[in-house]
């Protein structure tokens, strides 16, 4: 009985929760334009959708947050979120990178997933990151940082980089998370070797060889 109850507690909570793909909304383009979206982005605005998503914050929580994404990978990001909100994966927020003014480093330093930012790769400046099309996520930041020698991005991050250290919403391999990534088709920042972008899920194109 109590098994019985879990579920139907669990059927209710999905029923209730939202995981849609749409247009972006007029007000999130408008803030585009000014913070995170320029003439000579490699992807038009028409080809980005708003993903919006429940998951459960780091008070078990549940919350609604969006994602700006390329459309050609919106609905499976769409997927992917409902599967971790069903396996209990916890997520601080999901705020578009625009309440921030487009800023990566505040961003991360508030702990918050986001996607599209028309941005230079990390160290890289004049290359666009995956982030630049819509085709790339950064799951809770400072939990799991991007590190590159002595480099920490977010510098807060630093007290996560001994993996094994229990902490919510951590991504490490063969975690849940990765996993669904991986299925899909999706690359982890945590599996390169020149670098360990713990944080950084992305499904370039082909021809993209970019982060």
């Amino acid at each position: 009985m109590v098994r019985i109850a879990l579920l139907s507690s669990l059927l209710v909570a999905l029923n209730a929760a939202e995981f849609r793909v749409g247009p972006v909304a007029a007000p999130l383009i408008e803030k585009m334009r000014k913070t995170t979206w320029r003439t000579g982005c490699p992807v038009p605005l028409d080809d980005l959708r708003q993903v919006t998503v429940t998951y459960l914050d780091f008070q078990k929580k549940r919350a609604t947050g969006v994602l700006i994404m390329h459309r050609e990978v919106a609905p499976e990001v769409r997927d992917i979120f409902r599967d971790l909100f069903r396996r209990g994966f916890l997520i601080e927020r999901i705020t578009p990178i625009e309440d921030f003014n487009g800023d990566d480093d505040a961003s991360m330093a508030a702990n918050n997933t986001s996607a599209f930012n028309c941005r230079d790769i990390t160290g890289q400046p004049g290359r666009f990151s995956n982030h630049s099309w819509g085709r790339a996520i950064d799951i809770n930041p400072l939990i799991n940082p991007y590190v590159k020698g002595d480099k920490v991005y977010p510098p807060e991050g630093r007290k996560y980089l001994n993996r094994e250290v229990e902490a919510p919403g951590l991504i490490n391999s063969g975690s849940y998370v990765v996993k669904r990534f991986l299925k899909a088709g999706w690359k982890w920042g945590g599996d390169w070797t020149n670098l360990k972008d713990y944080q950084h899920f992305e499904k370039p194109e082909q021809s993209q060889r970019v982060r």
